[in-house]
């Protein structure tokens, strides 16, 4: 199974942006049954957060360039902004570290499960 990934990062190697400030997502694929992944590409976003205010608007525009997308990476996400990106089917990992190694730990646990990702948040 191939699973997407959008990666908060200013430099693609830490999950270093806050959600709300982030202007660049970069997309791995992560290929559930080899257990490997690569990097496709960078998109560009407008920031969510505009001086301390949030948008629908700004929230849907957002998903709509991650529309493919079945995960988000980030620092830091506000309690609002992960219960809508989760209320509109996407897994939100909030994990301040390198990159490549979040992503293993996605597939050696196999986070995208569901079931997996509830347990392992409740832990």
């Amino acid at each position: 199974m191939k699973f997407r990934v959008a990666v908060a990062s200013t430099d693609g190697l830490v999950i270093n942006q806050h959600f709300g400030h982030a202007e660049k997502f970069h997309i791995a694929e992560l290929d559930t049954d080899t257990s490997s992944y690569e990097y496709l590409e960078s998109r560009t976003v407008q920031r969510v957060c505009q001086g301390h205010e949030h948008h629908t608007k700004s929230f849907d525009a957002v998903l709509q360039t991650l529309s493919d997308i079945q995960a988000i990476l980030v620092a830091k996400i506000g309690q609002g902004a992960s219960d809508y990106l989760e209320s509109h089917g996407m897994l939100v990992y909030e994990a301040p570290f390198l990159i490549n190694p979040v992503l293993d730990k996605i597939l050696n646990d196999r986070l995208w499960e569901v079931d997996a990702w509830q347990s392992h948040t409740k832990n």
